[in-house]
This record gives C-alpha cells, structure tokens and sequence, in this order.
C-alpha cells in the first residue's frame, strides 16, 4: 500500500508527525511511506526515520503525478491539483475534519485533545500513546543533575528560575542549533529542560526528558509529556 503524507507546515510542527508515521506503520500492514513537506530544507527533519520510504517537497509531488492508495493532509492547505490517490482524508480532503483547522489557526480550543491525537484522527487512525520517533541517537551524554534553559525573553527567564527555586549551579543555557539533530545533543545533556519554544519542547518530549512548558500565550492544544513534564504559566506583565 502506497501511502503519501502531506505537511506542509513548520518544525515545530513536523516532529509530531513521527508519532502517525509509527501509527501507520504499526496499523496498515506493508505500507510504503512517502512524507511530503513545502520546503526542501525540512526533508532532513526525517533523515533518520526508518518508517518512511522517501521524503519529498510539494514540488516535486505535484510533478512525479505519482499514483498512491492513500492521501494522508496533516495541514489545513492543499492545492487541489496535488491529488493523484485512490483514496484521500484529513484536512481538506474531508469536510468532518475542517473544525479542527481552528485549533491550529487559534480561533477555536480543544484543551483535551493534543496534536498527537489530532493527526491520528486526520489520518482515520485511534492514537494508542505512540511517542516521537526521529529515529536519531544523541552522540551527547546526560548530565545527572543539568538543567537546560531555552527561553528568549529575559524577564520571562528570570521570573521562572527565581520562582521554580532552581540552583543556579544546575543551570545551563542551551545554545541555539539551526540543525535539529545537533540541537537534540544539545538538549540531551540535561536531565530536565525549562522552555517557551515548541520545539525544543517536542524534541526534549522525544528524548524523555522533564520538561516545563512555559506558557506565554493560550494554547488551542492539549500537549503531551508522557507524564515527564508540567505547564508553568508566566504572568503576561512580563512582556
């Protein structure tokens, strides 16, 4: 069974994506995976991930005019002269689904359903807790006691770690990676993370690391910690 799956969305969001890629994998027996994304820069995202076949951007998938089983859209767009299966579903492609585009847009919440359950559901599938799986080994060691810090805001940083009572020797900012896999060794020295940022906070989920999801906005989702983690919200008056 040829199956294409279409993103077309950003990082932080693209990580999740592993979690359905396993689901698929596990619930439709000898299937061939190919991940298709808006830019050719995110295709290294799944260099790794033994469950997919192939990685492709919407450029070439429109022009290979390729025929495939099934269409899984994970993202609320998609050009209709991209649709060359048998059978399609998800976003744009089934019009149960089109409410859920306002928990991505931030129109509308749904506080007890996470991304992870959302892709599953786009995909005709039921989420049974299948985690990440970026299918990358960290080359770094964790650090027993190591706290790791992303935050971008001062204030923000400041106000978290003097109210978390955090010892300041335990503490280390993790330096900025563009590339993920290099940004995962660098989470992987810590033992818990302290973030604002959606994706440090799925790569350190993947990694099953503690984490404090610093929550500086209303979130539309649920997110997920596999029960390693906890959402501390910051008071908006640090902005």
């Amino acid at each position: 069974m040829k199956v294409a799956v279409t993103h077309l969305g950003n990082i932080s969001q693209l990580i999740p994506v592993t979690s359905v890629i396993t689901g698929i994998k596990k619930q439709k027996i000898n299937t061939n995976i190919t991940m298709v994304v808006s830019k050719k820069e995110f295709s290294y995202i799944y260099k790794y991930n033994k469950n997919i076949d192939k990685t492709i951007t919407l450029e070439q998938f429109v022009k290979n005019k390729e025929l495939y089983d099934l269409l899984i859209n994970l993202y609320p767009y998609l050009p209709d002269e991209n649709l060359n299966t048998k059978q399609a579903t998800g976003f744009c492609l089934f019009s149960q689904y089109d409410r859920f585009k306002e928990a991505l847009t931030g129109e509308q919440k749904f506080p007890e359903m996470s991304i992870l359950q959302l892709y599953y559901i786009l995909a005709g599938l039921t989420w049974k807790g299948e985690g990440y799986d970026l299918g990358y080994s960290p080359k770094t060691k964790t650090r027993k006691n190591r706290i790791g810090v992303s935050v971008a805001n001062a204030n923000v940083r400041n106000y978290v770690l003097d109210n978390l009572e955090i010892d300041n020797k335990k503490i280390w900012y993790i330096p900025y990676k563009k590339n993920i896999f290099k940004k995962m060794d660098e989470i992987n020295k810590c033992k818990k993370i302290i973030t604002d940022d959606l994706t440090t906070f799925h790569l350190s989920v993947a990694m099953r690391k503690y984490v404090y999801y610093l929550e500086t906005y209303p979130l539309n989702l649920k997110l997920e910690f596999f029960n390693k983690g906890e959402i501390y919200k910051v008071p908006m008056n640090l902005f």
